[in-house]
């Protein structure tokens, strides 16, 4: 699978000690997978746009935009 990379990595805080950063399509899926945040309409929104960029129907870059909306809105998008 060929590696499909955010033009910005997307630092995220999971935990009072966790941190992480994403830096790829499939990080983002991984990371979808097992959210620890609230799963609502941007959840569902990235979830389906990293899907769909893995199989070339949407840009890396609308992956990007849609897991980091799902971010703010689960309140792990560190600034």
């Amino acid at each position: 699978m060929s590696e499909k990379t955010f033009a910005t990595p997307i630092h995220l805080k999971l935990s009072s000690k966790r941190q992480t950063v994403v830096r790829t399509v499939w990080e983002a899926l991984e990371l979808l997978r097992h959210w620890p945040g609230r799963r609502g309409r941007e959840y569902r929104a990235a979830l389906q746009r990293c899907l769909d960029a893995l199989d070339g129907l949407t840009s890396v870059s609308r992956a990007s935009h849609c897991f980091t909306a799902a971010a703010r809105e689960s309140g792990l998008l560190l600034a």
